[in-house]
């Protein structure tokens, strides 16, 4: 297991920009890569319900073709994912993340057990 830092900080920019990529190699081993992007794929197939197609499209998970409300949500996954890990997400985030998704991503977010537990983390911690 990789140890260097133990903590990663979320902006509203990260939100949209983050490389998910990068900062998995830089914290985890191999293995717990893999069992992080089976728990992305599985919140990424949650959150996108109502846009089954775009799961079908971006079920790989690579960002660089996503548009923009699709990119959020597979950070979004990737914030529920990492929790398993116990690495220390501190966040620093003054809007929702959900202002930057359509209709239809956003229904498939907020009805997302997932995203209500990470929402509630995030809010206990602050």
């Amino acid at each position: 297991m990789k140890i260097q830092r133990k903590e990663i900080l979320i902006n509203h920019k990260s939100i949209v920009f983050m490389d998910y990529q990068k900062l998995a190699d830089e914290y985890l081993s191999s293995d717990q890569i893999m069992s992080l992007k089976y728990k992305m794929t599985l919140v990424f197939r949650d959150f996108l319900k109502y846009k089954i197609w775009k799961y079908e499209k971006h079920k790989d998970l690579d960002y660089s073709c996503m548009a923009l409300g699709e990119r959020v949500c597979l950070n979004l996954a990737f914030l529920v994912a990492i929790k398993q890990f116990e690495i220390d997400i501190q966040t620093d985030i003054n809007i929702n993340p959900l202002d930057f998704i359509n209709s239809e991503l956003r229904k498939g977010v907020s009805e997302s057990l997932d995203y209500r537990r990470l929402v509630l983390t995030t809010v206990d911690d602050t």
